[in-house]
């Protein structure tokens, strides 16, 4: 088993940098504008958008209890805890594959490792921000942990150690498509990892991990102004939680428009590891042992994976899916952290060197300022037809988190023309007139009559 000292370095440290630059309140830096969504859902106990996200939910809710800061703070904290969970994970995977030795009481080089996916910079711009990608790196982390810790038993020939560890893989595995929808891309190292002989056990820890989703009707019936599609029926609950919405996305981008992507994103790729990580990736891929080829194989190989996905991906967004191939990169170069030694921890020292200023958001607390200065123009009980996640997400935080303008009843253009959308608004608002169909001018036309209607979008002055 890993020891402690390294891995409560790892998390101390990564935590501490966190701290100094994390956003002290509503972002949208970081492709961060799902935040003011997520606090709400978590808040109010609603269903953000697919696939609903219901551990972060869950998790999120108690989050909201702790008593420092603004809301948006407490769950830019949970980001930055989780992240240095993940890196904490990496940590205890290195000590797993090779215990300490005598007369070296800390192993620098899994601190390395861990501090090097820490603050890699894709990874730390999460880890600042309100975001689904830090929990999701947190249980992928734990996750390739127990695998490590499995092999190891398995090499021990602890058979009734092995059976639980089994059993936890199961269950991080069920939990961490819960946090994100492409951790199914993990299946293929699990069963690798696990043996087929321990693949009943895996299942039985996997459907265990995946309750979290069964939370959903629940969760739908609770009244909260956030709410997509209706996970009350089966066909309902399947189109959320298999994120039917975003399928158009999954091949989006084929040939030459992959291509491009990928030669913008490699600039930003060389970021992650600094110009060192090349030479280091090809050093430790230089004649592996027999064992040791293996896992190659599978973490890179699943690494690939992610970025493929990224790659084809039609999201503004994409290069976040990357995230969890940076933990698995940074296990593929184990063979270079070991024979540095303390000399890798230059690696993290750099990254923070040459990243901080450009992570820092320390001062970016413009968000929630502007919004309620802005909705304190607006005439009283007047319905806001808006558009965009920044100006929706950002107005159902201020609104339903903070208490700003209850008067107010706010509408998404776009989400108007799912019937799911109106049939939430009739419930929400059994006194405002909803046509059966997408029809917002009509919406507009009846209501108007009552209520000032206003076409409303953030206007974003600081940029």
């Amino acid at each position: 088993m890993a020891r402690y000292a390294e891995i409560a370095i790892t998390a101390g440290t990564a935590l501490v940098v966190y701290g100094l630059t994390m956003a002290p309140g509503l972002t949208w830096a970081n492709f961060g504008a799902d935040g003011g969504e997520l606090i709400t859902a978590a808040v109010t106990r609603g269903v953000p958008h697919p696939p609903g996200y219901p551990t972060y939910i869950l998790l999120g809710k108690l989050v909201s209890f702790f008593p420092v800061g603004e809301m948006a703070y407490r769950f830019n904290l949970f980001s930055a805890v989780c992240t240095a969970v993940a890196a904490a994970a990496v940590t205890g995977a290195m000590l797993s594959w090779k215990p300490g030795r005598s007369g070296r009481p800390v192993r620098f080089e899994t601190v390395a490792a861990g501090l090097t996916v820490a603050f890699s910079p894709l990874v730390w711009s999460q880890a600042i921000i309100t975001e689904v990608y830090a929990l999701n790196l947190a249980v992928i982390g734990l996750l390739v942990c127990a695998l490590t810790n499995h092999q190891s038993s398995v090499i021990s020939h602890q058979s009734s150690v092995v059976r639980r560890w089994s059993l936890l893989i199961g269950l991080l595995f069920g939990l961490s498509v819960t946090t994100h929808l492409t951790s199914w891309l993990l299946l293929p190292l699990t069963l690798w990892a696990v043996g087929r002989r321990e693949w009943g056990r895996l299942a039985v820890g996997a459907a265990v991990g995946i309750t979290p989703l069964l939370t959903l009707p629940q969760l739908a019936r609770s009244g909260s102004p956030v709410l997509w599609g209706d996970p009350t029926t089966l066909s309902g609950w399947f189109w959320l939680v298999s994120g039917q919405l975003y399928h158009a996305n999954l091949f989006a981008l084929t040939g030459e428009a992959f291509w491009l992507r990928i030669r913008e994103w490699l600039p930003e790729l060389a970021r992650q590891f600094t110009w060192l990580g090349p030479f280091l990736l090809i050093w430790s891929l230089w004649r592996p042992s027999t064992e040791w080829r293996q896992w190659q194989l599978w973490l890179g190989g699943t690494a690939i994976l992610y970025g493929l996905h990224a790659g084809v991906n039609g999201s503004q967004d994409a290069i976040i899916f990357l995230l969890p191939a940076i933990p698995l990169t940074a296990l593929l170069m184990r063979p270079a952290w070991e024979r540095l030694g303390w000399l890798s921890l230059f690696v993290p020292l750099a990254l923070v060197g040459l990243n901080f200023e450009r992570q820092n958001l320390r001062d970016e607390n413009w968000v929630r300022p502007l919004v309620e200065q802005q909705l304190a123009t607006l005439p009283a009980n007047a319905i806001l037809i808006t558009s965009g996640d920044e100006s929706l997400f950002s107005l159902w935080y201020v609104q339903h988190v903070l208490g700003c303008r209850p008067d107010l009843i706010i509408v998404e253009e776009n989400l108007f023309a799912f019937d799911w959308h109106r049939a939430h608004l009739r419930r929400q608002y059994p006194a405002l007139y909803v046509p059966p169909a997408d029809d917002l001018a009509a919406f507009v036309t009846e209501n108007g009559r009552y209520r000032p209607i206003v076409w409303f979008n953030i206007k974003d002055d600081k940029n």
